[in-house]
């Protein structure tokens, strides 16, 4: 029976082979994007999945709480001494200690490379679920000097294939054993590493380390394993205050209070804030595409319902005839459903087709590296199972219940005609598809908006014509060797300033440093960024001082104590300007920042304009830098880099020349703005594609069921513009009415967006006035070839039209 349904529903696609191709295109551009995002949830929601013991992991983080500010799970480091407080715990079953080691480069054949490196504890391959090819589990981490290594790195670094038990040098000096070879760890963990050193190594080379102090140090990840059927709120509650029960006293005398947070393992790579083991995504971003792609999916579906729907009457005599010779009206449902299953599993064969085409865009937007053979996973293969399974019966069950309730007696008199109810149906469905359509149209140019906003507002300092050369990796002799190299530098006829320093815009200081104005007590404790700067710094960004001086070399004094301020910090400070902010004293339990305040800028954009200017500290502190800022004149640019590179290799040989242009590195802070743009327009295309798809079906069966009207009105005297616009005001009342749906839920949704941004600009009412003309314009072109070729047909063959 089933194979008979499905060569009927064959014969009938082929017999209305318009009616098929106009459905084939929205249901194939609807299942392509169904895919694409079925490839896209189902590898963000399997994140670190695939850890046997995942439902008791948790990652251990610190939030502060300052006079002034309260960061709340913000950040995925610890004190020194929480993982060794937290093994005191009964419901505690393992510990790890993490550490990140991105200073160390492997040394390898006179080079100097740059590989994912963590310290980790002996307990990783206990509490993770990571798969050891050589090695033993237990014992590969114990041992100081020990290194794990990837299949790959293997691959790399010896070429017999096996790297067990032999050495692998690190910096100059520093001589690891490989006591293991992992698997390559899957693409879908928030950890990514190459090698992951012995944590019994660190307290070897950091000698001021202690597993039971170092409460201020936040620098070190923890990971718990809890034991079974622990309660986590328990354990949460009591584990809660693990720096006031050690540190309080401490953490008090500095205005701070801090406490320990968890989060669960499996909900990790989508909801924390930050991850220094590997990459993070975001459930909002999740929901976002999900939520545009179901409705993709449901405007394909609505031009297959007004489709089959609008034509019914064309097939009202087959109805009426099976009817007669015994199909019962299950039968008929079989039938209809069955139709739409085939054309579902062709729609389906093109979607994967246009899949393959559409992937590197989708990758590209989503920052991702899928390949066409991820269609072929297991997940994947069941969302696209369960995608045509629901666009069978969304797009079919409802027709076939309009065409198996027709009566055969009035069907076989030639009486059955659409009804007005069916007639609501599709305009309230073509309405629902224009609300969609234009909404994203609408979302799309507010989002533009605000990027060009941010993008084109003024900063407070100069971006252009300054590159950055990074010299983070670089383990020189000492000091001098980099300030000769600046030095070195300064004498190249294309610069015409360079600084050294630790932070630059986009790129952090050291952020969360407690700090105490004069005059006040340690329950004014104030969090600021310190920035260690040069000499030069406010010259080569072009920052504007606004009271006092920056650093000079000729006062000795001044670079030893000096400090220089944001006008932000004054304020949180609690000094009355900028010049009343001269002469006082800053002091810090870490001294950094502390000293006397010699001067004050004007703030500036430190971050993209989605924050708020935070306080910042500069301190004459070239010890602590790592990037040279260097301006220069833009017409010399590829000179300048074949005389830094040549400079950098006669200063550092060995390292790898590693350098970024200022105002394009500023720019990525806007790339999840720009990706959003980009993915709303992506989808709001093939919305408005499927739209006028659907539009188009519509009217030619408009056209075909109203011939006899369009004969008799040109008889009476109608011309073809009458005519036309007769059958084109609906479809244009429709498009209206949908944008007058679409502008108040637009606006709302839009503005909740807008209100994350510090900086942002109001909603334009312009951007609506612009959608709608773009899909009056749109829908008029759509469908006025049909409605002009309606409009001049002869009104002789109208009149005999049956």
């Amino acid at each position: 029976m089933l194979l008979n349904y499905i060569k009927i529903a064959v014969r009938s696609l082929l017999k209305f082979k318009g009616y098929a191709t106009i459905n084939l295109l929205g249901l194939s551009l609807g299942l392509a994007a169904g895919i694409l995002i079925i490839v896209y949830v189902s590898d963000e929601l399997s994140y670190d999945k695939f850890h046997a013991k995942a439902e008791r992991i948790y990652r251990v983080g610190t939030s502060f709480n300052t006079s002034e500010s309260v960061t709340e799970g913000g950040m995925d480091a610890n004190g020194w001494g929480v993982g060794s407080a937290l093994k005191t715990f009964p419901e505690v079953e393992s510990v790890l200690y993490s550490k990140g080691a991105s200073w160390l480069l492997v040394n390898y054949e006179g080079k100097r490379v740059e590989q994912k490196i963590h310290f980790v504890s002996e307990e990783f391959f206990n509490i993770f679920s990571f798969s050891l090819l050589k090695g033993n589990p237990s014992k590969a981490l114990t041992q100081p000097y020990s290194v794990v290594i990837t299949e790959d790195m293997e691959k790399k670094y010896f070429k017999g294939g096996d790297g067990l038990n032999k050495s692998l040098l690190f910096g100059d000096s520093l001589e690891f054993v490989v006591t293991g070879v992992m698997k390559n760890i899957p693409s879908n963990s928030h950890i990514q590493a190459d090698m992951l050193l012995s944590f019994s190594t660190y307290p070897i080379l950091d000698k001021d380390f202690d597993f039971n102090g170092g409460w201020g140090n936040i620098n070190v990840r923890n990971y718990i394993l809890l034991k079974e059927n622990t309660s986590l709120e328990t354990f949460r509650a009591k584990a809660r205050n693990i720096y006031t029960y050690n540190a309080g006293d401490i953490l008090k005398s500095w205005g701070v209070s801090a406490y320990v947070m968890f989060t669960p393992l499996k909900d990790l790579y989508l909801t924390a804030k930050s991850n220094g083991m590997g990459p993070l995504g975001s459930i909002e971003r999740v929901y976002l595409v999900s939520g545009i792609a179901v409705f993709v999916i449901l405007l394909a579906c609505i031009n297959f319902i007004n489709l089959t729907t609008a034509r019914s009457i064309y097939r009202a005599k087959e109805v009426g005839l099976r009817k007669v010779v015994g199909s019962t009206r299950k039968g008929l449902i079989n039938q209809f459903v069955s139709e739409s299953f085939v054309l579902t599993l062709i729609a389906l064969v093109i979607g994967v087709a246009l899949t393959g085409l559409l992937l590197p865009i989708f990758n590209q937007l989503m920052a991702k590296n899928y390949t066409f053979n991820a269609i072929g996973s297991l997940s994947v293969m069941s969302g696209v199972v369960a995608l045509v399974v629901i666009v069978t019966l969304l797009s079919g069950y409802y027709p076939a219940l309009v065409m198996s309730a027709m009566k055969p007696a009035q069907v076989l008199k030639g009486k059955m005609q659409n009804s007005t109810k069916g007639i609501q149906l599709r305009r309230a469905l073509v309405v629902f598809q224009f609300v969609i359509s234009v909404g994203l149209v609408m979302g799309t140019l507010i989002v533009i908006n605000q990027l060009n906003y941010m993008q084109k507002q003024e900063l407070g300092f100069s971006k252009d014509e300054i590159i950055i050369v990074n010299a983070a990796k670089v383990r020189a002799p000492g000091a001098e060797t980099f300030k000769t190299f600046k030095d070195e530098l300064k004498q190249i006829s294309f610069v015409e300033d360079v600084t050294f320093t630790n932070s630059l815009p986009g790129h952090p200081g050291w952020q969360g440093q407690v700090s105490y104005p004069e005059g006040r007590g340690t329950d004014a404790a104030i969090s600021v960024e310190y920035m260690a700067v040069d000499e030069d710094y406010q010259k080569t960004l072009g920052l504007q001082v606004v009271s006092g001086r920056t650093f000079s070399v000729d006062s000795e004094a001044e670079m030893k104590e000096g400090l220089v301020l944001n006008e932000t910090a004054v304020s949180m400070y609690g000094w009355a300007s900028p010049q009343d902010a001269i002469g006082k004293r800053i002091t810090s339990p870490s001294r950094h920042p502390e000293g006397i305040v010699i001067g004050v800028v004007k703030d500036y954009h430190q971050f993209g304009l989605q924050q708020n200017i935070g306080p910042m500290v500069m301190d004459y502190n070239p010890k602590s830098s790592y990037m040279y800022a260097i301006r220069y004149r833009a017409s010399d640019t590829q000179d300048l880099l074949a005389a830094l590179q040549k400079q950098w290799k006669i200063h550092f040989p060995g390292y790898d020349f590693n350098y970024f242009f200022l105002n394009e590195d500023f720019e990525r802070q806007y790339q999840a703005e720009q990706r959003l743009a980009y993915v709303f327009g992506l989808f709001a295309s093939l919305t408005i594609t499927i739209a006028i798809i659907g539009l188009l079906g519509l009217v030619s069966f408009m056209v075909i069921s109203r011939t006899k009207e369009i004969g008799v009105r040109k008889v009476l005297g109608a011309d073809v513009l009458s005519i036309a616009s007769l059958l084109s005001k609906e479809f244009i009342a429709l498009v209206v009415a949908a944008n007058v749906i679409a502008i108040p839920v637009t606006w709302y949704l839009a503005d909740q967006w807008l209100q994350t941004f510090a900086n942002r600009v109001s909603i334009n009412p312009l951007i609506f006035i612009i959608t709608l003309m773009i899909a009056i314009t749109i829908t008029i072109v759509a469908i006025s070839y049909q409605t002009v070729r309606a409009a001049l047909i002869d009104p002789i063959k109208s009149l005999r039209y049956e």
